[in-house]
C-alpha cells in the first residue's frame, strides 16, 4: 500500500516491477498523471488509484487479462477510451470525474464481466434532468451491470432502460421530438400507433424484441390508449431535444 504518501507519488516507475505477486495495488492520495509500468504485475487483480490526477486510461492493457476491479475515484478522466482492455473488469469506481459524454458510458459495453459501476458526481449525474433518467441511461448503456452508485439495477430498470435508450437513437437520427413524430405518423391522424413506432425503430437499425416494443410505447402511453400522442412523447422525451419546433 502506497497511499497518501509523504512527499506525495508523482509518477510511477518499473520499481513497480519488483511487485510481481501483487495482487491488489494501493496508491491513491498521490499526484500521478499517468498510468503506466504495470506489465510485469500479472496477478493484479484490484487497483486503487484514486484521489490522484489520472486524465487517461491508458496503460491499462498490460493489465487487461487479470484486472478485476478498478477504483479510479477523484481523478480528472472525461473519457472511458482504454476501459474495453480490461476484459475481467468487475468493479469499476469511478465517481467525482468529469464524465459528460454518454457515448463514454457506452464504451462498457466492451466489458462483458462488468458487474458494479459508480459514477456520481460525474457531470452525466449532477447535470441530469431526472435521476431516474440517470439511473436509466446509464443501464441500458451499460449492458449487464447488476449495480449501480451502491444501489441494485432492478429488472424494471434494466428493461425500461433499453426503452429509453431507443427513444433517444430514434431522436438521435430526426433531431427532436418534433421531428420524429413527424416522421414516424406517416397518416397523419396525430397519433403513433404500435405498426407506425415499429417501421420506424426498423429503418435506424435499432434491434429490439416484441416486448421491448410494448414496453417502449407503456412507458409514454399515459393515456393508455395504445397509441402514443405528440404530447405524450414530449413528456417522456422532450428533455432530450435540441430545439423543439413543433407549431
Amino acid at each position: 500500500m502506497l497511499c497518501g504518501q509523504m512527499p506525495p507519488i508523482q509518477k510511477l516507475d518499473t520499481s513497480l516491477n519488483k511487485l510481481v505477486s501483487c495482487r491488489h495495488l494501493a496508491i491513491s492520495s498521490n499526484t500521478i498523471e499517468k498510468i503506466c509500468c504495470l506489465g510485469r504485475l500479472k496477478n493484479l487483480r484490484v487497483l486503487s488509484i484514486g484521489r490522484n490526477q489520472i486524465k487517461k486510461l491508458d496503460g491499462l492493457e498490460e493489465v487487461g487479462a487479470t484486472l478485476e476491479e478498478l477504483w479510479i475515484s477523484y481523478n480528472l478522466l472525461d473519457k472511458l477510451a482504454g476501459i474495453e482492455k480490461l476484459t475481467q473488469l468487475k468493479v469499476l469506481y469511478m465517481s467525482n470525474n468529469l464524465l459528460s459524454r454518454w457515448s463514454e458510458i457506452d464504451r462498457l459495453k466492451e466489458c462483458p464481466t462488468l458487474e458494479d459501476v459508480l459514477f456520481q458526481a460525474n457531470p452525466i449525474e449532477t447535470n441530469a434532468t431526472r435521476k431516474d433518467d440517470y439511473r436509466l441511461q446509464v443501464v441500458g448503456r451499460a449492458g449487464a451491470v447488476r449495480k449501480l452508485d451502491g444501489a441494485p439495477v432492478t429488472e424494471d430498470e434494466r428493461h425500461i432502460g433499453y426503452q429509453f435508450i431507443l427513444g433517444q437513437q430514434l431522436i438521435a437520427r430526426f433531431g427532436n421530438v418534433s421531428s420524429v413524430f413527424k416522421k414516424i405518423d406517416t397518416n397523419g391522424d396525430g397519433n403513433l400507433s404500435r405498426e407506425e413506432i415499429e417501421r420506424a425503430i426498423r429503418s435506424i437499425g435499432f434491434p429490439y424484441e416484441e416486448e421491448e416494443l410494448d414496453a417502449f410505447i407503456k412507458s409514454a402511453d399515459t393515456s393508455g390508449s395504445g397509441q402514443i400522442r405528440y404530447e405524450e412523447l414530449c413528456a417522456r422525451f422532450g428533455d432530450l431535444n435540441v430545439v423543439d419546433d413543433k407549431g
